[in-house]
């Protein structure tokens, strides 16, 4: 019991937020963040996405009184995901969710700092899209050395690998025009954060309440269905991009090499 009063601190403390915030949205109602109006969501996780954001306020507003930058937020958050990423290798599956949590909301808040200090530029999307994937792939490395010895290895590189798609089909297919269909699919990062690292971060309750093991099975089963969802995600987004694409221009089919039609290059044949 111990052991495990940090995390049903933490964890009781995250419920209590919620009933505060649920008391607010019942007096005032709901927040109405741009960012989260915009995705195509259940209603539920639209709440509780404004609880993230109501939670980490706070935050948010000292990052702006203080000035500090927004890539700085950045590089902390990228940092936090590689001490997560380790403690999850080297065995500590709580601890490393926590962090992992930890350093995607600091992502979260980079963003809406820039934002608000007038600082938003395409140089810090670019970097702030960049260290996402890096933080994403040392997160799956991470869990990948845990589960070297398991059958859920597979899942966390497949996990690895789809959650890059993802994301790449999103900036190609928005680069080419097909804004819209980029957006295709449900496992956008914030789901594939939260189904990586709170099965992660609870699991000492699951050996708590189901026996020693329990918390790693969990972890593992949730990575496997992670990696099978996010899959499907990147196979939905790229079948819709291609179809958008293939329909807004006609096909155009062309040669290799075709330096041998220029006229001034070819020579002539006798019968030709």
């Amino acid at each position: 019991m111990r052991a495990l009063l940090p995390v049903l601190g933490l964890s009781l403390f995250l419920l209590s937020t919620m009933a505060v915030f649920a008391g607010r949205c019942a007096a005032i109602g709901r927040p109405r963040t741009p960012c989260v109006e915009s995705r195509v969501a259940p209603r539920i996780w639209k709440w509780w996405a404004e609880w993230w954001v109501w939670l980490w306020g706070p935050v948010e507003r000292a990052c702006v009184a203080l000035g500090i930058p927004p890539n700085a937020i950045t590089f902390t958050s990228t940092a936090f995901s590689c001490v997560a990423a380790i403690l999850l290798g080297v065995g500590w599956l709580s601890l490393g969710g926590w962090v992992y949590l930890f350093a995607a909301s600091l992502d979260l808040v980079d963003g809406r700092v820039a934002r608000a200090q007038g600082r938003s530029t395409r140089a810090g999307a670019f970097l702030d899209s960049t260290l996402d994937r890096v933080a994403e792939l040392v997160v799956f490395g991470g869990l990948a050395i845990h589960f070297r010895d398991t059958a859920f290895l597979p899942a966390s590189l497949a996990a690895a690998g789809s959650s890059v798609l993802v994301s790449y089909a999103r900036a190609r297919g928005e680069a080419l025009g097909a804004s819209r269909e980029a957006s295709v699919g449900g496992m956008q990062r914030a789901e594939r954060v939260v189904l990586t690292g709170l099965p992660c971060a609870l699991s000492q309750i699951f050996d708590a309440l189901l026996g020693s093991g329990a918390g790693e099975l969990v972890a593992g089963s949730a990575l496997a269905v992670l990696a099978a969802v996010t899959t499907l995600t990147a196979v939905r987004r790229g079948g819709a991009i291609w179809r958008a694409l293939r329909g807004a221009e006609p096909e155009v089919r062309s040669l290799p090499n075709v330096r041998w039609l220029n006229p001034m290059r070819r020579r002539e044949r006798p019968g030709r």
